[in-house]
């Protein structure tokens, strides 16, 4: 029955607004697409507040659960790969609908035609095995009723299956299957992207949970580094000398691609500590928001500060138990993202060059942003009794941890102030304020180094060229300057 309203209500839908499309002109017609995909990327992401047992059922999960007063670990071994394959292809919707809607790119409107409506096709289809995960009860996220479950999952497919459909219509797009370069370029691309897009829970489907942490530079940890170089470094050589539009895109979609998936951590739960004010889960926000808007002094903010942060997390990482557990990938995949991004704007020169005036934004962003977690994480520490939750943004509030990453700070224990139910160490405060900054102004110092470097190889280059010009009378094909 379900199944029946969403294709129904979907076809009315589609019917009337082609009809619609018809009296309007292509301005009107293309705001009413994008209008609906912009809907259906915001009902996806408030899908990840609400309740979803699945990731508590794939291949081998730990939770920890209340037996008395104690927290006792359980185990889930219940795999599901068919459910996990089907979402995996549905996940791609969120970033590829988007992107071939604002973007005028065949490639990304060949996988939204050709896969992702597909699978939101099949999502339809197994309605009620999304249905069963949604109203489980060992699910995280708000439990609400389930009449509004089914209202809310209706929508979103109906959404789904509305916006690759009227993109079709609207700019008549097809899969070019004479042309084998598209077809090629279709098929090879959709791997990378499939495996970029793939949701944090989908290496544990595959893989298993792994019950051990992995260690500090260990193979894991070292792995994951080199995979995230390399493909940073691919990119970078594809995409160089490719126009702007299409090196904006790259960006663009890796931009959404962090948007969603930080969104996506709120499938285990609602929590003070999961609100995005850890500098690496704020520029989730701060990316799209640079991007979207074209904020160039955002954007250079998080070229420095964001990227010192996420080098550091690199280099010092938070990993849980189990190797692809659903914290350990979501956190690589975060950083990772964190540090591409800034690195591909830098290199694909999507923004100007940073300047000591980037160094003056960056510093203004940057004091904002510490002040804020200061003031917000000593009130929420200040409450922890009524709350029962503790946060340690900016990593400021905890000693502990700030003792085992800095073990010199142990000599400020005893330098804490109370007042009242606050608490504040000032000297660990002042030292991660400032030690930051300048960890942030040698990164900085070393990104100007690297221009200096890439402007004295071009004018070698050059010079080379016209030197081969001058003494052999022939003319020689010449870089674009990287400066656009």
């Amino acid at each position: 029955m379900y199944q029946a309203i969403v294709f129904g209500t979907a076809t009315i839908l589609c019917v009337l607004i082609v009809l619609l499309f018809r009296k309007l002109d292509d301005k009107k017609s293309n705001l009413i697409l994008k209008g609906l995909t912009i809907a259906f990327c915001a009902v996806g992401i408030g899908r990840f507040f609400l309740s979803d047992g699945f990731l508590l059922v794939i291949n081998g999960a730990w939770e920890y659960v209340m037996e008395g007063n104690e927290r006792v670990p359980h185990y889930f071994d219940n795999p599901d790969i068919w459910h996990s394959i089907l979402r995996w292809g549905y996940y791609t919707s969120y970033v590829v609908f988007p992107m071939a809607v604002f973007y005028k790119s065949r490639f990304f409107r060949n996988v939204a035609s050709y896969f992702s409506l597909l699978f939101v096709i099949l999502s339809a289809i197994f309605f009620n095995d999304y249905m069963e995960y949604f109203l489980s009860p060992i699910g995280k996220g708000f439990h609400v009723i389930a009449e509004f479950r089914y209202f809310y999952f209706i929508l979103e497919l109906v959404l789904g299956l509305m916006v690759p459909v009227l993109m079709q219509v609207k700019y008549k797009h097809y899969l070019n299957v004479k042309d084998w370069k598209e077809v090629l370029l279709f098929v090879l691309g959709l791997i990378p992207l499939l495996v970029i897009m793939a949701p944090s829970y989908i290496p544990q489907s595959f893989m298993g949970y792994g019950i051990h942490a992995p260690e500090w530079f260990g193979t894991f940890h070292l792995g994951w580094i080199g995979v995230t170089v390399a493909v940073t470094v691919v990119l970078y050589y594809v995409f160089r000398f490719r126009s702007h539009h299409d090196r904006y895109m790259l960006v663009m979609f890796l931009t959404l691609l962090l948007f969603f998936h930080y969104f996506s951590l709120y499938l285990t739960g609602v929590t003070i500590k999961r609100l995005p004010f850890h500098l690496c889960n704020l520029a989730g926000y701060l990316f799209f928001v640079a991007m979207v808007f074209k904020i160039d002094s955002m954007i250079q903010f998080c070229c420095i500060v964001n990227l010192m942060g996420t080098i550091v997390a690199f280099l010092g990482p938070d990993f849980d138990i189990g190797y692809f557990s659903f914290g350990n990938v979501h956190f690589c995949m975060q950083h990772s993202l964190v540090l591409m991004i800034p690195a591909l704007v830098l290199g694909l020169r999507i923004t100007p060059r940073l300047s000591p005036k980037s160094l003056k934004y960056a510093a203004i962003y940057y004091s904002a942003y510490f002040l804020f977690v200061f003031v917000f994480g000593t009130i929420i520490n200040g409450f922890s009794d009524v709350t029962g939750e503790r946060v340690n943004y900016f990593y400021i509030f905890d000693q502990e941890v700030a003792f085992s990453y800095a073990p010199f700070l142990a000599a400020t224990a005893n330098t804490v102030i109370h007042f009242g139910r606050f608490m504040i160490s000032p000297v660990i405060i002042a030292i991660v304020y400032f030690g930051f900054f300048l960890l942030c102004f040698l990164l900085y110092l070393l990104i100007r180094f690297l221009y200096k470097v890439e402007d004295d190889r071009l004018a070698l280059r050059l010079s080379g060229i016209e030197l081969y010009e001058k003494t052999t009378h022939k003319t020689s094909r010449r870089p674009k300057h990287y400066v656009e």
